[in-house]
């Protein structure tokens, strides 16, 4: 593989020959009025290294940018996000020419039915973008979740990551016994042009079939190295801190959905007892036991009283 080296945020880095050479021409085009959306997928799995790829190539293209003087800090971790609201608050107040991550966005960009409003609020961001000529690095598991808007039109490249296997044999356990053993080795990629993904997820859409393989990449594989442009432990942290609010807002939907389950349930059971069924005749129907049906009764009593918050274990 050949490298080309470059240095940003006083740190050496490596990135492959023509990997740079692809993004030289976006940060060529950037300056006549252009912004680009560069996604980078792991294969449809975690653990690949594509973060580590984003960052080498935001550190790259910011590089090429304060090389011709139009944005000496075109990347840090300040343009690093993680929630798509975040970076559509953030990304207005950055200068021009900047380099912006989006980082793990399957939050953001899933074309799940509940995030459909929030990824129509981020295309319709980048639709009204392009005076800003940012260049956008959008990390996410798998390329086949995105609305065909995002995968086609809005973005220009694709870089897929992906992990080697191969097989060696090992005494492992200390026994004198060699066992095959498979290595998984991180740092390789296939990048895909705006023609290559366009046949790749045409495909999908037509026989369903989530295969980055049934298209010719548009150079042969490449590799990239184990490198942080910035502070790793800071990087990290950032993550870290953004998956527990992603969890906690995750724990409160499940809650709120639970709160809305037991009241129904609670209404249920008001509307048998009405009827003239016993407590025991509704327990039956509704598969549960006397002491559950009696609980959720009084509950939902409390609420309807203002008196008391559903306790949501039965």
């Amino acid at each position: 593989m050949s490298y080309l080296e470059f240095e940003w945020n006083n740190t050496k880095l490596k990135i492959d020959k023509m990997l740079a050479e692809t993004l030289a021409t976006l940060v060529y085009n950037v300056q006549e009025d252009w912004d680009f959306v560069i996604v980078i997928t792991g294969d449809r799995t975690t653990r690949t290294g594509k973060s580590v790829l984003a960052m080498t190539c935001c550190a790259f293209m910011a590089y090429m940018l304060k090389k011709q003087n139009l944005n000496e800090n075109a990347f840090s971790e300040k343009n690093i996000f993680f929630e798509g609201a975040k970076m559509m608050e953030k990304a207005q107040e950055l200068p021009k020419y900047s380099i912006i991550q989006m980082d793990e966005a399957r939050e953001s960009l899933a074309a799940s039915k509940s995030m459909q409003q929030v990824q129509q609020n981020i295309l319709d961001f980048f639709a009204e973008c392009a005076q800003l000529r940012d260049i956008f690095v959008i990390v996410l598991p798998d390329f086949f979740e995105l609305k065909e808007i995002m995968s086609i039109a809005r973005s220009e490249l694709l870089i897929n990551v992906y992990r080697e296997t191969s097989v060696v044999h090992k005494d492992f356990m200390g026994d004198g016994i060699k066992r095959p053993i498979a290595m998984f080795k991180r740092g390789q990629f296939r990048l895909y042009n705006r023609q290559a993904k366009s046949v790749m997820y045409d495909i999908f859409r037509t026989s369903r079939r989530k295969d980055y393989n049934c298209v010719r990449p548009s150079f042969p594989t490449g590799s990239f190295e184990n490198q942080y442009p910035i502070n790793e432990k800071q990087y990290r942290d950032m993550k870290s801190e953004a998956l527990a609010r992603f969890k906690e807002r995750h724990e409160k939907k499940e809650n709120k959905k639970l709160l809305v389950a037991k009241q129904q349930l609670g209404i249920t059971i008001s509307l048998l007892k009405e009827s003239g069924m016993k407590q025991k005749d509704i327990a039956d129907r509704l598969n549960l036991d006397r002491h559950t049906v009696s609980k959720i009764e009084k509950d939902l009593l409390g609420v309807l009283n203002k008196k008391q918050p559903i306790n949501y274990s039965i």
